[in-house]
């Protein structure tokens, strides 16, 4: 009996793992059988799409930083905005670790260095996975409309979405659990932690909201690029990069590798198939790598460097006060 535990680790890890085999395996099956068209289509895209198209996936990055910070804020807790941003870019480098707790557990490792209480830190982390993956099912919205003409079930999406918005609005307790999920993972006491109102939860959906469309815009940019209709790409290019997303973070997969790239050319498909379809994934997962790994490093290296010019700036004003006081 005592031994069960294990064997069921071990078989969930080795589901886990063909799983994510299979996935891969029907990626590269995918790239293998449209290899021939793959140049034509790289070529038809541009330069000056690819660029526009990075262009919204590093824009995208910073809605959610300021949607997670007016969040910590509404928690209670007060942080500068070098510190915030610290934080935050510093603990997304995890997204491509398997799982989605992994920045708020890096949060609340850092919150000592910047003077905040690791249990709200990990307990507004968590309330931000919540909130992230809600208002990402809202901009999948986009979407249903496209989906449905070919299975009319799809509409079902439009109630269950509205339904969970509303309860994780309506219904605080959910945000109770998870500041006292926080809480306990730490070890910590349960008195300094404040929960959101209603009016913050919404301003972090609307930032959400807005980086989501920023970074699905990518996405139509390549399907108008590849010879997709305008009017379909905005919607379903939008809605559908969203969704799969959205569906990658849920999967536990690091940064939904092979997952999202499964449900995107589901709902893709329908603008644009063959090598150009094949193209589109590979570009979106490309861009979206890139735009994250430039938006981090920019912020990254522009605290750094202001902190470096400010420790020069003390270290030259403290100095004719030394060698005065050495006189």
């Amino acid at each position: 009996m005592a031994s069960s535990p294990n064997g069921r680790r071990r078989l969930l890890k080795l589901l886990r793992t063909t799983v994510y085999s299979i996935i891969v395996a029907f990626l590269c099956w995918q790239i293998w059988r449209v290899r021939y068209g793959l140049g034509d289509s790289l070529s038809s895209v541009g330069w000056s799409a690819v660029g526009l198209a990075a262009g919204f996936t590093v824009v995208g990055t910073f809605p959610g930083f300021f949607g997670w910070r007016l969040l910590v804020t509404g928690t209670g807790i007060r942080l500068t905005v070098s510190d915030a941003a610290w934080v935050f870019f510093l603990s997304g480098v995890t997204r491509y670790l398997p799982g989605a707790i992994w920045p708020p557990i890096v949060q609340a490792a850092l919150a000592r260095r910047v003077g905040a209480p690791a249990a709200g830190l990990m307990a507004a982390g968590l309330i931000t996975l919540v909130l992230t993956a809600l208002s990402g099912s809202i901009v999948g919205l986009l979407a249903v409309p496209h989906l449905a003409a070919d299975d009319p079930i799809w509409w079902l999406s439009l109630p269950l979405v509205l339904s969970a918005a509303g309860a994780v609005m309506l219904a605080p307790r959910l945000f109770r659990r998870l500041l006292g999920l926080g809480q306990r993972i730490l070890r910590r006491g349960d008195h300094e932690i404040a929960l959101p109102t209603g009016k913050t939860s919404i301003g972090v959906i609307a930032l959400n909201v807005l980086g989501w469309c920023c970074n699905g815009t990518h996405a139509a940019i390549l399907a108008v690029a590849l010879g997709a209709p305008p009017a379909s790409a905005m919607t379903l290019g939008i809605g559908g990069f969203v969704l799969s997303a959205v569906a990658g973070a849920l999967s536990q997969a690091p940064a939904g590798l092979g997952v999202r790239e499964v449900v995107l050319g589901l709902t893709l498909g329908a603008l644009v198939s063959g090598p150009d379809l094949v193209t589109l994934l590979l570009l979106s997962r490309l861009l979206t790598t890139l735009g994250h790994v430039i938006a981090t490093l920019g912020v990254l290296g522009l605290l750094a460097g202001t902190r470096f010019v400010a420790a020069r700036r003390r270290a030259a004003q403290t100095s004719p006060v030394r060698s005065l006081t050495r006189e």
